[in-house]
């Protein structure tokens, strides 16, 4: 992949920040590295569509996502940006205009896609990760400021690319010979102290590992539910834990 760099120049209303850039470093030194561009016949499919390299089989979602990406420094770039993610290769694309940018991730400290009006946040984790290779996406994101005191609970979804088969019978008689993708889901629990525990997403599971330290607030909380559970109760259950 030919990849040049992308000056990104921003003007920051705000003082502290623009001060705290300098610090670091000039703010040109500072977005040179946030984001690199890349020209290949893969960047140039997905420009407009997806479908052609795995749609939401292996991105986030089959199209563009407004969204935002925030960088070591807590600057976020948002404005003009439309973003997706991909699972099989845990990059993120950015596409402004006609550009389409493949983002740096080792500048990039969280980000977040916006489907209708929920948000969905991506973050690192130091403890399960400690290379920085994978974003988690975090069922019940806390603002960064506070997640050091809060429990997270953190979704890893990483994807592998099938072969076609061509000697299939289906494949054959279908004429379908396009490759497919299978994707894994894993769950953590990762502690205010920084340990964590891999959980699986229904009650028995996350009961058994929350009620260890928790133990008051999980039964009373399990108390009105059912025996049902999802994504969406299992960040519930996160949030009445973190009040």
């Amino acid at each position: 992949m030919r990849s040049v760099i992308l000056v990104m120049m921003l003007f920051l209303a705000s003082g502290s920040v623009r001060s705290q850039l300098l610090n670091h470093a000039n703010i040109e030194g500072v977005f040179r590295d946030f984001m690199i561009q890349a020209h290949s016949q893969r960047n140039n499919a997905v420009l407009n569509d997806f479908a052609g390299v795995g749609g939401s089989d292996r991105f986030y979602s089959g199209k563009w996502m407004m969204g935002g990406a925030t960088n070591n420094f807590n600057v976020t770039i948002s404005t003009g940006y439309l973003f997706n993610y991909d699972f099989l290769t845990q990059e993120l694309f950015a596409k402004w205009a006609d550009t389409v940018i493949v983002v740096n991730t080792n500048y990039v400290s969280r980000f977040f896609l916006l489907d209708g009006v929920t948000h969905h946040h991506f973050v690192k984790s130091p403890v399960l990760d400690p290379k920085g290779s994978f974003f988690y996406e975090s069922l019940a994101f806390d603002v960064p400021s506070s997640d050091s005191g809060k429990v997270q609970l953190l979704r890893l979804k990483t994807v592998k690319r099938l072969k076609a088969n061509k000697d299939a019978y289906l494949s054959n008689f279908n004429g379908d010979y396009n490759e497919k993708y299978d994707d894994k889901q894993e769950y953590f629990v990762v502690y205010p102290d920084q340990t964590f525990e891999k959980v699986k997403l229904n009650k028995s599971s996350l009961s058994e590992v929350l009620s260890k330290k928790y133990a008051s607030k999980v039964e009373t909380f399990f108390k009105t539910q059912g025996k049902s559970m999802s994504e969406e109760i299992a960040a519930s259950l996160i949030r009445y834990i973190n009040q």
